[in-house]
């Protein structure tokens, strides 16, 4: 019951600031929105680092955060410095000048044991430039949708929500079938059934909120909550791989009903990029 009242009153503040800042600050290619992310993007890396160090990889906290919140920066500051068909040269320099940043100081090792070390160093500094980083940067791609960046946000946040919570509530009241997923036993087949059903639902609700931007024939809709489902399926069963690695049941406690950041963020890292290329590619917004 304690963790239910959690989870609800995280929702009920959660859902409507996302909304709030989604539709009622749009300015700058919805910058409040981003410095969310950035701030979880953040959160995350502080948290990776904690996870890496626990398997012996040296992650300094303030860097592995720099690190996790660079890639959605430097997106953001492209689109606002150049014009957008120059976007693309303008992110991949930035994160080209971000890597060398953080691999220089390993070329001019202080001593016999740092050079030891390099490889280690290195994967756990190019990581965090992937995961949460490049993955979060998606959401900025869907921030700069023209014309209909708000509604995709609401209808992204829509299916991330709508799978995780359908998720929760089936696996709670009719999860029998436990134990399908080696990474997370206590997850069942009809909590993944109940998931997909969110997403689905979620789909097509899109439209029907935002009827003149956002559009899409069933099968195309059907698509899209399965892509996008999968996704968020995936990236929850991702992160729980990284904690039974590095020992622990959570991330961190700073979100009540949910752990840590990457407790929260692990499953919207995933779809972003998924939700983004899918309403793209089938012309969706």
């Amino acid at each position: 019951m304690k963790n239910f009242l959690s989870r609800f009153l995280l929702v009920a503040v959660a859902l409507p600031a996302l909304y709030a800042a989604a539709v009622y600050l749009p300015q700058y290619g919805h910058a409040a929105v981003v410095a969310i992310v950035l701030a979880f993007a953040a959160g995350c890396g502080s948290e990776l680092a904690g996870l890496l160090r626990l398997r012996g990889f040296p992650a300094p906290g303030p860097l592995t955060s720099a690190l996790s919140a660079a890639p959605a920066l430097l997106l953001w500051f492209s689109f606002r410095l150049s014009p957008e068909a120059a976007v693309p040269g303008v992110f991949v320099a930035g994160f080209g000048l971000a890597l060398l940043a953080a691999f220089l100081p390993l070329a001019f090792p202080r001593n016999a044991e740092a050079i030891g070390i390099s490889l280690s160093r290195s994967a756990a500094r190019a990581f965090p430039l992937l995961y949460p980083g490049l993955l979060s940067a998606s959401i900025v791609l869907i921030a700069e949708l023209p014309g209909s960046s708000t509604a995709a946000l609401i209808w992204f946040a829509l299916l991330v929500f709508g799978n995780d919570s359908a998720a929760w509530a089936v696996g709670m009241m009719a999860g029998r079938h436990r134990g399908v997923v080696a990474v997370s036993p206590n997850k069942s087949a009809e909590g993944f059934l109940g998931a997909y059903g969110g997403s689905l639902a979620a789909a097509f609700l899109g439209p029907v909120l935002y009827p003149g931007l956002l559009s899409g024939r069933s099968w195309e809709l059907v698509l899209l909550g399965l892509l996008v489902g999968t996704a968020v399926i995936a990236g929850d069963l991702f992160e729980s791989a990284l904690k039974r690695s590095a020992g622990i049941k959570d991330s961190g406690s700073v979100i009540p009903g949910r752990g840590g950041f990457l407790d929260t963020f692990d499953s919207i890292l995933f779809a972003a990029p998924v939700f983004y290329a899918a309403v793209t590619i089938l012309d969706l917004v």
